[in-house]
C-alpha cells in the first residue's frame, strides 16, 4: 500500500513538473513573439511583474497619479501589443496606455485597477522567490539556449537578487526597440475590462 502511494505521489509530482516546464516554454514562446529583441532580463521582468503586480509603481496614489501622467504625456508609443498575459500564471495582465491615451479605458479607471490590483500579487518571500527564478532560469536557458546575453543578463540578475533587491528594468536594447507604456492589473479587472471597456476586442 505505501509503495502504490509512493509511485502515485511520484507520478504526480512529474506531471506538475512536466506542466510548469510547458507553462515556461509557452510564457517564452510569448514574449519572444510580441518582443523578439527580449533578452533574460526582460524575461525576468515580465515573470517578476506576475508574481509581484504594480506594487512598486504605486508608493502612493498621488505619486501613481502623477508618473501615470507623464507617462500619457509622452509621444514615442510604438509597441502595438494591446495586453499581454504575464509570467506563468497569468495573475497580472499588462495593458498598453495607448488604450489610455485613446479614451477606450478612463484615466481615472487605469488609476483605481492599478490600487485595486496591488494587494492582489502573491509577493513571494525572498528566498522563496530567487529558488523560483533559478528554476525558471534553468528552463529558459534549455528551451533558448541562443537567446543573446544569456550570461551576462542571468549573472547581473544574480548579483541584484544577492543584494535582496527584486526589481529589474528593461534591457536598453527592448527600451529601445519598443518605447514600451503599460500598467499591470490584476486579471480579475481585466476579465471585468473584457465586458465592458475591451469589449471590441473580444
Amino acid at each position: 500500500m505505501i509503495r502504490k502511494y509512493t509511485v502515485l505521489a511520484l507520478l504526480v509530482s512529474l506531471a506538475s513538473c512536466s506542466n510548469e516546464k510547458l507553462l515556461i516554454k509557452q510564457y517564452v514562446a510569448k514574449e519572444l513573439t510580441n518582443y523578439p529583441e527580449s533578452r533574460l532580463t526582460d524575461l525576468y521582468k515580465n515573470y517578476f511583474q506576475d508574481a509581484f503586480g504594480p506594487g512598486h509603481l504605486i508608493p502612493d496614489t498621488l505619486s501613481a497619479a502623477a508618473y501615470l501622467d507623464w507617462e500619457l504625456s509622452q509621444i514615442d508609443y510604438q509597441d502595438t501589443v494591446r495586453f499581454q498575459e504575464l509570467g506563468i500564471h497569468h495573475d497580472f495582465i499588462r495593458i498598453n496606455l495607448n488604450l489610455v491615451r485613446k479614451g477606450i479605458i478612463p484615466r481615472s479607471v487605469m488609476l483605481q485597477a492599478m490600487v485595486i490590483s496591488s494587494p492582489l500579487a502573491r509577493k513571494p518571500d525572498l528566498i522563496s522567490w530567487i529558488k523560483e527564478w533559478r528554476k525558471t532560469a534553468s528552463a529558459i536557458r534549455k528551451i533558448k539556449p541562443d537567446l543573446p546575453g544569456f550570461d551576462e543578463d542571468s549573472l547581473k540578475i544574480e548579483q541584484m537578487l544577492d543584494k535582496g533587491e527584486v526589481t529589474m528594468h528593461h534591457s536598453a536594447n527592448f527600451s529601445a526597440q519598443y518605447h514600451p507604456h503599460y500598467r499591470i492589473i490584476h486579471r480579475s479587472v481585466f476579465e471585468v475590462w473584457k465586458e465592458s471597456y475591451l469589449k471590441e476586442f473580444f
